[in-house]
């Protein structure tokens, strides 16, 4: 049986969006990794001490790995926005989107603490796919035009933005169980801000200070707290898994969302670790370690 005409021009102008995407990572590729070096020293240091077992020749693979992929993630935005519904859905896959509507049927309010592995602008389809509307926080960009389109992109197919200054205060209330259940997005892997860090766990053989609002948020509200795993399953697609850490927030003991939540980023990273944002000075102000 033939195709439409109609599929068969919209599968032609998918392949070419495609092609295009991925001749211009690559350009992308060679003014990142050759002609401005991007952090590059930043990248090897970070790498070596996360992976102290890794030989020279394994850490300039994987630092080739890591620019091939945040060109792709440079690029990956624009393509998610211009392909159709359909396409979108195979870029982004939600695998177990039931455990949240199980959650929202029972009238509980969500933190979902994802992270910088994989594409985590993607992300902005969640509003498509589960029950729950969806807010996050939003730190505008200096450069108006940047900002206008990241801002266009982000909130485009209805995740509302929470300006990060108001944010932890606005989240507190949209999790209060009294109100219709809201889902509230967090990356949870920044660093800390700079000054006394009272909150460390052990990550990638290093001491590292940890950012505590997300737990903070959860316990105050007794919200769900999931995990969102991210995998790369091909060029430009990924497959997203939600994790239940805890069900009640208020029954946990003190940091040990927290644990959980590096505990299970750790493990994706040792899985994959090209897909984590190394070019991020992610222990700029760690305390040094004990003597």
């Amino acid at each position: 049986m033939s195709h439409p005409v109609g599929a068969t021009k919209r599968s032609f102008y998918t392949r070419m969006l495609v092609a295009l995407a991925k001749a211009l990572s690559f350009v992308v590729f060679v003014v990142l990794r050759h002609l401005l070096k991007y952090r590059l020293p930043l990248v090897v240091t970070n790498l070596t001490q996360s992976f102290p077992q890794k030989t020279p020749a394994q850490l300039r693979r994987l630092t080739d790995d890591y620019f091939h992929h945040i060109s792709d993630l440079l690029v990956e935005p624009f393509l998610f926005l211009i392909v159709s519904s359909s396409r979108r859905h195979q870029l982004a896959r939600f695998v177990n989107p039931q455990l949240l509507t199980q959650l929202h049927s029972q009238h509980q309010p969500v933190v979902l603490i994802a992270s910088h592995y994989g594409n985590w602008e993607y992300l902005v389809n969640l509003p498509q796919i589960v029950d729950y509307p969806v807010y996050s926080a939003y730190s505008p960009v200096k450069n108006r035009f940047i900002d206008k389109l990241l801002f266009r992109f982000r909130t485009r197919m209805g995740a509302q933005l929470i300006p990060r200054q108001q944010f932890y205060r606005q989240a507190l209330h949209l999790l209060q169980p009294s109100l219709e259940p809201n889902l509230v997005v967090l990356l949870a892997d920044q660093r800390p801000a700079p000054g006394p860090v009272k909150h460390h766990v052990s990550f990638l053989h290093q001491r590292t200070g940890v950012q505590f609002g997300a737990e903070r948020l959860a316990t105050a509200t007794d919200s769900a707290v999931v995990y969102l795993e991210a995998r790369k399953t091909g060029r430009f697609q990924y497959a997203y898994t939600f994790r239940l850490l805890q069900a009640h927030a208020g029954n946990a003991i003190p940091m040990a969302i927290t644990k959980k939540y590096f505990q299970s980023l750790e493990r994706a990273i040792v899985r994959s670790p090209a897909y984590w944002l190394w070019s991020h000075n992610r222990w700029k102000f760690n305390a040094p370690l004990p003597v």
